[in-house]
């Protein structure tokens, strides 16, 4: 589908041609031709920008995800392991039980869990260098209690990095769209004055029949969710083919619910908005038991039209 940026870019690149081949001399105000050449190139630097940027922030996003995935993969299996080898009335039990204690359906509780297993795996070590003849220090597969803390040490930095580049994300965003409305303002300018300044029936005003002009806007066409499916603890998103037609703003909303028996309470809006990809995408990670809301809107001049709310409860 196409976006916003296009139908202004496309326009002035007609504007361009009219100016470059009628009158390049005439000035508008202080906007020149070359500025406004200028200008209408710059749209595909800042949509390039954009784009980049987008890419940056999945690859961000993949990063914290697997490196979480690692950590909540090994909170369970490693704790499994070290169950099994220890001996009944082995004093690490207690240590164990913290261990077990801590909830796995929570990324604040993995972590804590993890930072308890570090700990656990630490004083395992320990005992087993004091054994005689000494054993090496535990590995589960080919994995040490070390890269389980380097794993814990680098999420902070993981999402403090997301962070950053969805806000770079933002800014990017922002400015594209502040750019295209200047471009948009002076296509729009021109014409008018062109219109004015220049006879009917001249070569000049006849030129303006080269530009494209916009009729009367109607509301964009509802963008309807087709499917959604669990993936580990996140949600993938498609949509049906064709909806969301003339708008300028395709966006997805969810609201996440409480565990379910827990006493999380419910968002009161939708206010987790995000750009929708037709092709369909990723959001998440929730939370195992949480029931998320989600519905589209679909926006433009005339109007604002969402899709029905698909449900989505988190195993």
């Amino acid at each position: 589908m196409a976006e916003s940026w296009e139908a202004v870019h496309l326009r002035g690149q007609q504007t361009i041609g009219m100016w470059t081949t009628f009158a390049p001399d005439f000035v508008l105000a202080s906007l020149t031709l070359a500025q406004h050449t200028a200008d209408v190139a710059e749209i595909l630097t800042r949509v390039n920008d954009r784009d980049v940027q987008q890419a940056t922030v999945a690859l961000a996003a993949a990063a914290r995800d697997d490196n979480y995935n690692f950590i909540r993969d090994l909170n369970t299996r490693a704790a499994q392991v070290i169950d099994g080898l220890l001996d009944v009335e082995d004093d690490l039990h207690t240590v164990l039980d913290d261990v077990y204690a801590a909830d796995l359906y929570t990324q604040e509780g993995n972590l804590t869990r993890a930072r308890r297993l570090i700990d656990l795996w630490t004083r395992l070590n320990a005992a087993r260098a004091a054994l005689t003849p000494a054993l090496p220090p535990l590995l589960i597969g080919t994995v040490a209690g070390a890269d389980l803390q380097a794993a814990v040490t680098r999420h902070a930095d993981l999402l403090q990095t997301l962070d950053s580049e969805r806000h770079e994300l933002s800014q990017r965003r922002s400015r594209l769209s502040a750019h295209v409305r200047q471009v948009d303002r002076n296509n729009k300018r021109l014409y008018a004055v062109w219109s004015g300044n220049f006879p009917v029936g001249t070569p000049e005003h006849e030129a303006l029949r080269l530009i494209d002009t916009e009729e009367g806007t109607t509301p964009p066409t509802t963008l309807e969710i087709d499917a959604l499916a669990q993936t580990g603890l996140s949600v993938a998103v498609t949509y049906v083919a064709g909806g969301g037609r003339r708008a300028t703003s395709l966006q997805l909303l969810y609201q996440l619910v409480g565990a379910q028996g827990a006493d999380e309470g419910v968002d009161d809006d939708y206010g987790h908005p995000t750009p929708v990809v037709l092709a369909g995408q990723t959001i998440g990670p929730f939370e195992a038991g949480q029931t998320v809301n989600l519905k589209t809107v679909a926006e433009n001049s005339a109007g604002a039209v969402e899709g029905a709310v698909k449900t989505i409860v988190l195993a």
